[in-house]
């Protein structure tokens, strides 16, 4: 039901939303969230009602939604205190600064902490470039926000800490991100194809070629995915990043068209079954070469691959 939602999402809204109701009768949160999405615009109170619903069926995005919209400000702060018990660095971010105006000082120096803490310097989600020049970044602004507070309280050596924090925070975020824009160094845009399909046997495929050196056989596989993909350009004389999402696994793979022998060989190492098994990132595994330590990275677990 998901999954033809997704499909119809763009083509057709009205038969989108009709899945989505199908995925609520079957008690999908994931879908509440959608279908609050969709009406977000157009029809702002049924939205809030399925905003309530989703958080209440504990779906962390919804219950910071309603930290945003809910009816009151009593509703408001009790939704953005659980999405931030339950880690959502927005969430901690906003409860921090609520707090602070609030003269509680203590208590938001925790939550500010708290969301400039948030995964560390390890993969974020990518942004527009614009808003990353600008810092506007959870993590770099809790930092900013510490300083502040830190420096209004006389602390000026913890102050100057975590402003070296918030530079650091913001040149990863800002080459993390870039990477998903533009290759580093050749200026060549870059094309990017999101492809629904089942990506456990796809990453096992991969994996199986590169156990056998067969690293060209590799690289045709993910040249057929693209070619499959129904939202693919042409990518001129760029490499296409290829965005492989599989809604029932769980897991996500981020992968360039023109990967290298070396990526391929460390994707081999990967124990699969391990990685699902610990569904780090509240249930979803996020897979992503960086090549600047040569290393696959799994986004919500502390451990590089």
């Amino acid at each position: 039901m998901m999954r033809l939602a997704r499909f119809f999402e763009r083509r057709d809204p009205d038969q989108a939303q009709r899945w989505l109701h199908d995925a609520v009768e079957a008690g999908e949160s994931e879908a509440m969230y959608r279908l609050a999405e969709l009406l977000i615009a157009r029809q702002p109170d049924q939205a809030r009602h399925w905003y309530r619903r989703a958080a209440e069926a504990e779906h962390l995005q919804a219950m910071y939604a309603m930290g945003t919209t809910g009816d009151d400000l009593e509703e408001r702060g009790r939704w953005l205190r659980r999405a931030a018990q339950k880690g959502h660095v927005d969430a901690k971010l906003e409860l921090g600064r609520a707090l602070r105006d609030r003269e509680l000082p203590e208590e938001a120096e925790r939550w500010l902490r708290a969301a400039a803490e948030d995964g560390g310097e390890q993969w974020v989600e990518p942004l527009d470039p614009a808003k990353i020049d600008a810092g506007l970044g959870p993590r770099h602004q809790a930092c900013l926000d510490l300083v502040a507070l830190l420096t209004a309280q006389g602390r000026l050596d913890e102050a100057t800490q975590w402003r070296d924090r918030a530079k650091r925070i913001l040149n990863w975020e800002s080459n993390v991100n870039r990477s998903f824009f533009r290759r580093a160094g050749t200026g060549t845009v870059v094309v990017t194809a999101v492809v629904a399909t089942a990506v456990l046997p796809f990453v096992q495929a991969l994996i199986s070629k590169a156990a056998e050196d067969a690293y060209g056989q590799a690289r045709a596989l993910v040249q057929r995915m693209l070619r499959r993909s129904s939202t693919q350009h042409e990518a001129g004389n760029g490499a296409t990043l290829l965005i492989a999402d599989d809604p029932d696994a769980h897991i996500t793979l981020c992968l360039w068209s023109d990967v290298t022998d070396e990526a391929l060989r460390a994707l081999a190492s990967l124990d699969l079954d391990e990685l699902t098994a610990q569904r780090p990132d509240r249930g979803r595994i996020r897979l992503v070469w960086n090549p600047a330590n040569s290393r696959w990275q799994i986004r919500g677990d502390q451990r590089d691959q």
